[in-house]
């Protein structure tokens, strides 16, 4: 072997240490402790956190979802695909606009304190989140007003507790998104 390639050789075998230790993250006194850098996962890093919108129980998306629990006739089923429709087209504006919220402030910078204007850009949010959630709750309320008027006794009975089942699901959901408290306040 010529002298370049013994040189060549040496490099490499120098380097190869360095880049094990780079590649585990533990480079002398750069993060190899507990809580350095080099021991950070993506999963491990704290977000300033984004707006939540609350998720509500549609009454009338449960009567079509359970259909044949709720034994549906035909003309009932086509009466309620009636209200809910309506109850879209008449929420889709205010949906859209509480998706585009949550997409602007999905989450804030990783390691600096959010700007004061980020802050108050996030709690003027909030409260545009909290009036078009209430809209979209009076809406769904008398939509389903009207639906659960085209029951019987009985269906109206089972609609009840598929509703207050949803309810307890939406609630608990609701309380994982938003932590501690700190998620989607402004």
């Amino acid at each position: 072997m010529s002298v370049a390639g013994w040189l060549r050789t040496a490099y490499l075998m120098a380097l190869v240490p360095s880049l094990v230790a780079a590649q585990r993250g533990g480079m002398g006194g750069m993060g190899g402790g507990a809580g350095g850098i080099g021991r950070r996962r993506p999963g491990n890093i704290e977000r300033e956190p984004g707006l939540a919108v609350p998720k509500m129980v549609n009454g009338v998306n449960l009567l079509i979802e359970h259909r044949q629990d709720l034994e549906l006739g035909d003309p009932e089923f086509a009466r309620v695909v009636v209200i809910k429709r309506s109850l879209d087209s008449t929420n889709a504006p205010l949906t859209r606009r509480l998706d585009s919220l949550q997409r602007v402030f999905k989450g804030g910078p990783i390691f600096s304190e959010p700007s004061a204007a980020r802050r108050d850009s996030l709690a003027e949010a909030h409260a545009v989140v909290l009036e078009a959630t209430g809209t979209i709750r009076d809406n769904i309320s008398a939509a389903r007003e009207r639906a659960f008027a085209l029951l019987s006794p009985r269906q109206l009975t089972k609609a009840q507790e598929l509703e207050a089942v949803a309810e307890k699901a939406i609630e608990e959901e609701n309380k994982r998104n938003t932590g501690d408290g700190r998620r989607g306040r402004g």
